[in-house]
C-alpha cells in the first residue's frame, strides 16, 4: 500500500492537459474566461535577517488555498541591505506535491546558496496545482489531493508569470535575468514555464522532476482515472493537444537558448535515505528517472544542450538530495544569470 500511495502521489503531479467543453469532459466545469490578473500584498513575516514570507491575495489563484492566500518566501543575498546601488538576478524554486514555500528550512537553503548574488524565491504552487492554469473545476467542487477547488479554477502559471514576476521586479533591485528550478512536481514547472514563456528565464533545472507527462500514464491509467480528476489540463485523450502544449518533452525544441540542468537518482537507497524513505521514495524516483531520461532524449533529438546529473543511488524525498542538486546547478545558473 505504501508503494501504491507513493505512485498515486506522483501521478497527481504528472497526469493532465487542454480546455474542452462540458460535453468533452463530464467531470469538469470548464473555465469560461481567461484568468484575471491582480496581486495584493496582505502581510510580510520576517523569518531572519535575509528571509521574508509574503502573503498575497491573487486574482489568478482565487480561493484555491485554504485561507485564500498564496505565500512566497524570498531569501535575499547576504549583501543586499549593504549594497543599495546593486542589482541582482532572480532564481525561482517550485516545490513538489503537498509541499509549500516553507518545506525546506530557510537557514538550510541559505547555507546552500552561500554568498551567491541571487534573490531566491519560493512561491506557493498548491498541494497539486501542477504549475498550470487549470482547464476547469471538478463537478464535485473538490479533488483527492487539492481538496476544495473553486470556480473559476486556479491559474498557477498566470500567478507565477504574470503576477509574481512583475511584483518581484517592482519590489526588489533585480537585473531582469532569471533562473528557475523545481523539485518533483516543481521540476515539471521549471521546464514547462521557460518553454511556454520564451525569454522569461535564462536557466532552468529539474531536480527529480516529472518532466514527461506521458511517462506514467500508460503504467496505471485506472489508478489515474480514480485518483485524478481531468480538470488540470483536460481529458487525457480528448484534450491531448493541451497535454502536448504543457509537456516539456513535446516542447523540448523551445528550450533552445536556456541553460538546462536535469538531475535524478535511480530509486535505490542512497546516502541520505532512512528505512521509510527507502520504501516510499523508491518507486517515485524510479518513475521520475525514466521521465528524466525521456526528456533528455527529446532534448538530444532537438539538438538542445543539457547538463545531466544522474547520480546513481537515491530515492524521492530526502531534501539533502535537492540541496546537492542545487549546489551542483548554482555555478551553471550564475554563469547564465551574469552573462551580459
Amino acid at each position: 500500500m505504501l508503494m501504491l500511495a507513493a505512485v498515486l502521489a506522483l501521478l497527481v503531479g504528472v497526469a493532465a492537459p487542454s480546455p474542452a467543453s462540458a460535453a468533452d469532459s463530464p467531470f469538469c466545469v470548464p473555465r469560461t474566461t481567461p484568468p484575471e490578473v491582480g496581486l495584493t500584498l496582505v502581510s510580510v513575516e520576517r523569518i531572519d535577517a535575509r528571509t521574508r514570507m509574503y502573503a498575497f491575495r491573487s486574482k489568478a489563484v482565487g480561493d484555491a488555498m485554504p485561507d485564500g492566500l498564496v505565500r512566497v518566501r524570498v531569501i535575499l543575498p547576504p549583501d543586499y541591505a549593504r549594497s543599495p546601488g546593486k542589482r541582482y538576478p532572480v532564481m525561482l524554486h517550485l516545490h513538489g506535491t503537498n509541499n509549500s514555500p516553507s518545506t525546506f528550512p530557510a537557514n538550510e537553503v541559505e547555507q546552500v546558496l552561500g554568498d551567491n548574488d541571487v534573490i531566491f524565491v519560493e512561491p506557493d504552487g498548491g498541494p497539486a496545482g501542477f504549475y498550470a492554469d487549470w482547464y476547469g473545476t471538478p463537478v464535485t467542487g473538490r479533488d483527492l489531493f487539492n481538496g476544495p477547488v473553486p470556480f473559476p479554477p486556479p491559474a498557477w502559471e498566470t500567478f507565477h508569470i504574470r503576477e509574481l514576476l512583475p511584483w518581484l521586479d517592482k519590489t526588489f533591485r533585480t537585473t531582469g535575468r532569471r533562473a528557475i528550478t523545481g523539485t518533483s512536481m516543481g521540476g515539471f514547472g521549471a521546464m514547462a514555464y521557460p518553454a511556454r514563456n520564451p525569454g522569461a528565464f535564462v536557466a532552468a533545472a529539474s531536480f527529480s522532476g516529472a518532466v514527461d507527462l506521458d511517462t506514467l500514464y500508460p503504467i496505471a491509467p485506472v489508478l489515474i482515472s480514480v485518483a485524478w480528476d481531468p480538470c488540470i489540463f483536460g481529458d487525457r485523450t480528448l484534450q491531448a493537444d493541451n497535454w502536448k502544449a504543457h509537456n516539456p518533452v513535446d516542447r523540448a525544441a523551445e528550450l533552445r537558448g536556456v541553460s538546462l540542468f536535469v538531475a535524478s537518482g535511480n530509486g535505490l537507497p542512497g546516502r541520505y535515505d532512512d528505512p521509510v524513505s527507502a520504501i516510499t521514495g523508491a518507486p517515485l524516483e524510479i518513475l521520475v528517472h525514466q521521465s528524466a531520461e525521456n526528456f533528455v532524449a527529446a532534448l538530444d533529438r532537438a539538438q538542445v544542450p543539457v547538463t545531466t546529473w544522474f547520480y546513481g543511488n537515491g530515492t524521492h524525498g530526502p531534501r539533502s538530495y535537492v540541496y546537492d542538486d542545487l549546489r551542483r546547478f548554482l555555478p551553471q545558473a550564475m554563469s547564465a544569470l551574469n552573462r551580459k
